[in-house]
């Protein structure tokens, strides 16, 4: 959330200076901001992994996969809600 807070107005300033959608850029830091899949860094990543016997290496292997995935992902959307303008 601090790093959301801290990149948003930037990432504005960016997209005004350049001409591009602000609401395009703050929504592209917003969501990668939230993509904390390769490690535990998250409350609910850390309660798992005691019970469920992962390492770091368990999350370093199927996070970078998942990671992949959301950022093509959301690159996707975000050119198909926002390309034609």
């Amino acid at each position: 959330m601090g790093a959301t807070t801290i990149l948003v107005p930037i990432a504005v300033s960016i997209a005004l200076a350049t001409g591009a959608s602000p609401l395009m850029y703050a929504l592209i830091v917003a969501l990668s901001a939230s993509n904390a899949f390769i490690l535990p860094t998250h409350q609910v990543n850390a309660l798992i992994m005691g019970p469920g016997g992962y390492r770091v290496a368990d999350f370093l292997r199927v996070g970078s996969v998942m990671s992949v995935i959301f950022i093509v992902a959301m690159l996707i959307m975000v050119n198909l809600l926002f390309g034609s303008n």
